[in-house]
């Protein structure tokens, strides 16, 4: 397990304006920049906490470096969360190696999101998705063809 400094963020206020804006990416927790073109935790937290409530079930179909899984664990939502990167898949296993008061269902897929058959209808209260935009960032350097980074052009 990770030794964590602290395990929630520091005067957290959860938005009430449609407009958010935050002076620093938080750090608490496992959260960590270094994947590109991740999220910053306090939008995570703030959207988990406006549109869900605990012990709900809450897909992520491209985890990437597991902000929505910390959170997930942090705030008592279960999670279904996919991502068609290996790397993306081990970056959140060691992400949500740390000691929580909740223990949430959090299972991670190495799967392609249009495939979902570990879905069951109406099983799934809240999605989260934070899309690579295409020919922006690179998440596979053309090594996974499914990899939405690695679209130049919308017809293809």
């Amino acid at each position: 397990m990770s030794k964590i400094k602290k395990l929630n963020p520091e005067n957290f206020e959860q938005e009430c304006t449609t407009v958010w804006s935050f002076a620093r990416r938080g750090n608490w927790a496992t959260h960590k920049s270094n994947y590109r073109g991740n999220w910053a935790p306090e939008v995570v937290r703030n959207l988990i906490l406006r549109y869900s409530k605990e012990n709900d079930y809450l897909l992520d179909p491209m985890i990437g470096g597991g902000t929505t899984a910390i959170e997930c664990k942090l705030l008592n939502r279960n999670l279904l969360a996919l991502d068609i990167n290996p790397n993306a898949i081990k970056i959140t296993q060691t992400a949500l190696q740390f000691e929580s008061e909740f223990n949430p269902k959090i299972k991670l897929y190495l799967n392609d999101s249009r495939n979902l058959p570990m879905l069951k209808d109406e099983s799934i209260d809240f999605i989260l998705n934070h899309p690579p935009y295409a020919d922006i960032i690179k998440y596979s350097d053309k090594q996974i063809k499914e990899d939405l980074s690695n679209i130049h052009d919308l017809d293809e």
